[in-house]
């Protein structure tokens, strides 16, 4: 079940949190929370030599554009590029001017025509092809740039991090196999439904899986026609800058990808989303920077794809249990949800928040529950190992610290964790250290949290779980579906007829029963304030294609 699970947020391709600085960079609030005295005046001391001469090998002064790696015009301002494990400084990172994004959106522009109409579909999934093997080929590469940069275990990095990369690429070469998505023939007679590249896409996306948002988005719009332009976050730029790397290596003509770096709010992202020569956004990220990136948008009436957040929730019924009282399967149930909630630091927007347990096996589940809490190890993103690393930046470890405090101050019963770094065992003083330097959380498992609490209701991005009793089935619906978020809601339950039930009831895109991973070629996307999109399989591809109907195709 627990690879299953990996499975699905791994390649289900999960992000979003609140605030978007911290997850989809919608202003400066990280780089302001940022402490000075946390960070070296230049790279960290304790940096790999070939990690250091990795990141030497990428161009961090520029932006690609036309084809080009473009010295950034106007614009001295970089983005300090913090390892979180550390707290150290890596890197940094020249953000693009207002002149460099308009380059970039005109190079788009210009190159759109025909790459779009001119460039068959055979072409462009060999350039995508090419893309992918040499993907494969930096494999470490790309999961060392990633683990560094927003604290990914090594070990997590290379598996699910680069793996759901390479997965995305493979699964839309697939789709677009056959070519189907292009045209479809004889829709009542003598009329053809087209389905064309919507022109110019600005992709915004998030730090917590980079490279699996980053293939999410520009994969399927290069595959349609479309030509982009990438603002990834300004916590993983490096990651962006390797597969910029990548993609002018495969040989992409000039203008059809363009990068830009830099940030939200009153930056790159707000003027890509407003800039008229921009037909279609597509963004992962926070609720709150969703509806400002709709607002900067609305005024050229251009298409908005949004990803964002979500709380889901884990009901386990009773009928796990074996008729024997057998309850292995009960315990493994709750014991994977913690672990699926706690992975990747818990900075994953379909993860499992709220775990809702049978109230007559409340105190069995609830000494499940701790048990696997207490038993979560944290360490260094560096080191290898099945353990959760820190949170992406100090500006992310204050706001997780901020809702635990305010969970224990709403009466929630704090189960295991709570306030401050973890505390290492006395034998061992380098883990203190490590904890002590990096943006390390406790694991923390709240009880009977009510639907009013704020840990309950709001997305915390961090590895906080909160957990309560239900009565009745109505009930566990009711305490899931009350949320203004919908992506992902999880049922552990052997009754098939309650299956069938729950799967129309829960107000989410997805519904996991069991823990069995999505299909490969499943959409991805939720309701309500977790957005409006599908990602990945062949509605990941119309999101970026208008339909065009015509007639008359076969008259003389």
């Amino acid at each position: 079940m627990r690879a299953a699970l990996i499975l699905l947020l791994a390649a289900a391709y999960v992000v979003a949190l609140i605030p978007a600085q911290s997850n989809a960079c919608s202003d400066h609030a990280a780089e302001e929370a940022e402490d000075p005295s946390s960070c070296a005046d230049g790279e960290s001391p304790d940096l790999d030599p070939v990690v250091k001469q990795w990141i030497m090998d990428l161009d961090t002064d520029s932006s690609y554009i036309g084809g080009r790696w473009v010295k950034s015009d106007g614009s001295e301002d970089t983005i300090r590029v913090i390892d979180p494990s550390a707290g150290n400084e890596i890197a940094k990172v020249r953000v693009a001017s207002k002149d460099d994004v308009d380059l970039a959106v005109k190079a788009a522009r210009k190159a759109w025509s025909s790459w779009s109409f001119d460039t068959p579909l055979s072409k462009r999934r060999e350039l995508v092809s090419r893309l992918l093997d040499l993907y494969n080929e930096q494999d470490e590469r790309m999961a060392q740039l990633m683990s560094h940069e927003m604290g990914s275990p090594i070990t997590e990095a290379r598996e699910a991090q680069v793996g759901s990369g390479s997965f995305a690429m493979e699964q839309f070469l697939y789709e677009t196999d056959d070519g189907d998505f292009e045209e479809t023939f004889d829709i009542g007679g003598d009329t053809a439904i087209i389905h064309e590249s919507i022109g110019v896409a600005a992709l915004i996306t998030p730090w917590n899986w980079p490279m699996s948002q980053v293939a999410l988005k520009v994969i399927p719009a290069l595959l349609v026609g479309c030509t982009v332009v990438l603002k990834p976050s300004e916590e993983a730029p490096l990651s962006a800058l390797l597969f910029g790397q990548m993609i002018h290596a495969a040989g992409f003509p000039p203008g059809v990808f363009n990068l830009v770096n830099g940030y939200g709010r009153d930056h790159a992202g707000e003027w890509l989303s407003s800039h008229p020569g921009v037909d279609m956004v597509s963004f992962t990220g926070s609720t709150r920077a969703g509806r400002e990136v709709s607002a900067s948008a609305a005024p050229t009436l251009k298409r908005v794809s949004l990803e964002m957040g979500g709380k889901g929730a884990n009901i386990i019924f009773d009928d796990v249990i074996g008729d024997d009282g057998d309850m292995s399967d009960f315990r493994s149930a709750v014991e994977e949800g913690v672990y699926d909630a706690m992975n990747n630091s818990g900075q994953t927007c379909n993860a499992p928040t709220r775990l809702l347990v049978p109230e007559e096996h409340w105190q069995y589940a609830l000494d499940v529950a701790r048990d696997a809490a207490l038993a979560t190890e944290v360490a260094s993103s560096h080191d290898e190992g099945d353990h959760i690393g820190p949170v992406v930046s100090l500006a992310q470890y204050e706001r997780v610290q901020r809702y635990i405090r305010l969970g224990i101050e709403e009466g929630a019963t704090l189960i295991a964790g709570g306030p401050g770094k973890p505390i290492a065992p006395d034998d061992d003083p380098d883990l203190q250290r490590t904890y002590d330097s990096g943006y390390y959380v406790r694991p923390t498992l709240f009880a009977n949290c009510t639907k009013t609490m704020t840990v309950w209701r709001e997305e915390i991005f961090g590895p906080v779980l909160c957990v309560t009793p239900y009565r009745t089935e109505d009930e566990a619906v009711g305490l899931a579906n009350d949320t203004p978020y919908g992506l992902t809601n999880y049922v552990h339950t052997y009754d098939e007829t309650r299956r069938r039930r729950l799967a129309r009831k829960l107000r989410s895109g997805m519904v996991v029963f069991n823990g069995v991973g999505q299909a490969p070629n499943a959409p991805f996307g939720g309701v309500g304030q977790s957005g409006n999109s599908r990602e990945g399989g062949v509605w990941g591809l119309e999101d970026y294609c208008v339909a065009k109907s015509v007639s008359g195709m076969n008259t003389k």
